[in-house]
């Protein structure tokens, strides 16, 4: 891409669309678009008449669209844009609806290729690069590897420029392209698509905003065998901050440790990392924000304190209040239950005479969102909003410095709170 949000060309040319009732050929093209909606969509010519178009144009009808004698993927017509005379060529225009594949996907490939859009800037490992009859290097790659598969992800060489595209238009910029390898044989597109959702869930969490890996191309001698070209989710442009650090950046270490949770219970990050992109976003505003954030530090203290550890058992562990549960995830990660000095607004919600600390302010200002009786709403109006905005980021730090513990992570990291 030169700027942001550029479509991609898929195919050009013949393709058709079927289903029991109607057969379609068309003439144009099928691109990956970003908005009104992202995803893979078509626009074709037709010479059939009125009357079979209107029998197609049924938001019901779901169409099977083949090209090159592939058949890509599910999808159906959008938009029919009539000939002004008779027999004159209509446009149909849709959208797919699942999976987007050209080519055959069946074949095991030596390498896979993909683009990753939106992802924050490392500074990583050491990369040459060569362009014409000019050479450089930058520090534009992140490694990481584990005991079947290696991955490197490269910086884009325009990334300055692509950025200042997309921090202007907002919306979508492919930023990095990546490679995946497995070390011992040939991969397949059922592989791969395991490999990159783990990957996209560990690249949100660095990310802090949504991401995942696009236009993923299976290569075999050094050709193209299929690519995949579903929208998987990606968040819009929005700065966001997060735990990591611009330099001194390796995630290989915490990449291993990923992939061996994921391997064993790959549900509790994808929802926890779930819950932490979204209130990191503030995608329900403030509030809305700190209840899904509560949920994150929930599902961490069940997943860690309860069923790893052990720390309590039987209905114990259920009936324990919340705040007794944040204090005991932040005995485990050596925080403090005080609220931290740079918070000035949510520590003048701390009475010491009344022993509320960090927790109990957090969770006096969730209840006071979730329960509706008239006192709690007018406690809930009380509350300045900056002290609102700061139990988010703490609640959000408490996320982060849980997450990184579990994954015995030992590198550098972004203290949003400014904590000692």
């Amino acid at each position: 891409m030169h700027e942001a949000n550029s479509p991609i060309k898929i195919f050009e040319g013949v393709f058709n669309l079927k289903n029991d009732m109607i057969q379609v050929e068309l003439s144009g093209s099928i691109s990956f678009t970003w908005f009104v909606e992202s995803g893979a969509h078509f626009s074709g010519s037709t010479n059939l008449d009125r009357r079979s178009l209107m029998a197609a144009f049924d938001e019901k009808n779901e169409y099977t669209l083949t090209a090159n004698g592939i058949e890509m993927g599910q999808c159906y017509i959008s938009n029919i844009i009539f000939g002004l005379e008779v027999n004159s060529v209509s446009i149909l225009e849709g959208v797919f609806t699942q999976q987007v594949i050209s080519g055959d996907k069946s074949i095991k490939v030596e390498k896979v290729i993909f683009s990753v859009p939106n992802l924050r800037e490392f500074h990583g490992a050491s990369v040459k690069w060569i362009k014409e009859e000019r050479h450089g290097f930058t520090r534009g790659r992140l490694h990481l590897e584990d005991d079947l598969f290696e991955i490197n992800i490269n910086k884009c060489l325009n990334y300055k420029e692509l950025y200042k595209s997309l921090s202007v238009k907002g919306g979508y910029a492919i930023l990095y392209q990546g490679e995946l390898k497995k070390k011992s044989a040939g991969i397949s597109h059922e592989e791969a698509t395991e490999v990159l959702l783990c990957l996209n869930c560990f690249l949100s969490f660095i990310n802090g905003r949504r991401i995942s890996a696009l236009f993923i191309q299976g290569i075999f001698d050094n050709e193209e065998k299929w690519c995949d070209y579903t929208d998987y989710q990606v968040d819009i442009y929005k700065s966001a901050q997060t735990w990591t650090t611009l330099t001194g950046v390796s995630f290989d270490e915490l990449w291993k440790a990923f992939r061996n949770i994921w391997k064993e219970d790959k549900d509790f990050l994808i929802s926890t990392i779930h819950w932490y992109v979204e209130s990191n976003s503030n995608s329900g505003f403030t509030d809305g924000s700190i209840m899904m954030a509560q949920t994150a530090i929930e599902l961490l203290y069940n997943w860690w304190i309860v069923e790893r550890k052990k720390m309590i058992l039987g209905k114990d562990s259920a009936s324990i209040t919340a705040s007794n549960k944040i204090r005991l995830l932040l005995s485990q990660i050596n925080l403090s239950n005080g609220v931290p000095s740079s918070l000035t607004h949510l520590s003048k919600l701390i009475k010491p005479s009344e022993s509320i600390d960090a927790p109990d302010a957090i969770v006096q200002i969730r209840n006071s969102i979730v329960h509706s009786q008239e006192e709690k709403r007018k406690k809930l109006t009380n509350i300045d909003p900056k002290a609102k905005f700061e139990a988010l980021q703490l609640s959000l730090w408490y996320i982060e410095m849980a997450l990184l513990r579990i994954l015995e992570y030992k590198g550098k990291f972004n203290n949003r709170v400014n904590v000692e």
